[in-house]
């Protein structure tokens, strides 16, 4: 397996003797660039692998490069022809996305181009391989209809299909997502992968079972106003007595789930993967609460 995270979140428990970590720092460089840093400081990605093989026996081998660079995708997947690739590797930031001009592009470019890269990389090699690739609710954006998973069935004119649900993401960021998952199932219907598209909730939490094990595994904590939750910003104001920025009345629903479930849907995805030709998309959350409603 090899999994394009940076260990953002977590290490995965299905990692065995051949996982291989593939990772370009960029979002250290953007943290730089705007003066931002998670709560908690984060190990370097070395520091961090030899502590999953001091404290676990992982054994997770490392390569440093960039999803943007074809040569260096193909080469890794032929290095060693994973069964599964979990990809997480892109500008995580709606925010980011909007700030201007040249973040917008770059968001589109570095995520767009790095999954086209992946499935290229799978086509060109012949891999038996199962990308499990991370998407977002937000490609839904907020319709007065209730939202299915992935595909919705519509009748016309006396006519039914089984067809994309309909995308109305509110940004350029949540807009790439939504070029991905066009991008990977035209590649499944076209040259017989097999993909599973998580379209994730927010995210809260900040310990798995594995990443307590030991204090240089900890995930990452945001509460800036770029790539911060406005659930961590909360518990931050909460905790420092300020008053929590709520935009808005606070009625909107949002689907939620802890970091632990994060890691246990991907888990689920990768140990009964998608068929031959399959694109298949998973909502995933656990919860569904407005500001209004978070528990206390």
């Amino acid at each position: 397996m090899v999994t394009w995270a940076g260990l953002r979140q977590c290490i995965c428990r299905v990692a065995d003797t051949r996982s291989r970590v593939l990772d370009n720092f960029a979002k250290r460089r953007w943290e730089l660039e705007l003066n931002v840093e998670p709560l908690i400081p984060i190990r370097t990605l070395q520091d961090r692998v030899h502590a999953w093989a001091e404290v676990a026996g992982g054994n997770l081998e490392l390569f440093v490069g960039d999803l943007r660079n074809y040569g260096v995708v193909e080469g890794v997947l032929k290095s060693f022809c994973p069964d599964a690739i979990v990809h997480y590797g892109e500008q995580p930031s709606a925010p980011y996305s909007m700030i201007d001009y040249n973040r917008s592009l770059f968001t589109q470019v570095n995520n767009v181009g790095g999954t086209l890269n992946v499935l290229w990389a799978m086509k060109k090699l012949g891999l038996d391989c199962h990308l499990v690739k991370l998407g977002t609710m937000g490609e839904y954006g907020t319709p007065n209809i209730d939202i299915e998973e992935g595909f919705i069935e519509i009748e016309h004119k006396g006519r039914r299909d089984v067809l994309p649900f309909p995308c109305q993401p509110g940004s350029f960021y949540h807009l790439s997502k939504v070029h991905d998952s066009h991008n990977i199932r035209f590649a499944c219907r076209a040259w017989n992968l097999s993909a599973t598209d998580l379209h994730q909730g927010v995210v809260y939490g900040v310990e798995t079972e594995e990443t307590s094990l030991d204090e240089r595994l900890a995930t990452s904590f945001h509460y800036d106003d770029v790539f911060g939750t406005a659930i961590n910003r909360f518990c931050v104001q909460a905790a420092a007595g300020i008053p929590l920025t709520v935009y808005g009345k606070g009625g909107q629903s949002r689907g939620f789930l802890n970091i632990r479930d994060t890691v246990r849907c991907v888990e689920l995805a990768i140990v009964n993967p998608a068929k031959p030709g399959e694109y298949r998309v998973f909502n995933q959350f656990t919860e569904t609460f407005t500001v209004l409603q978070w528990p206390s």
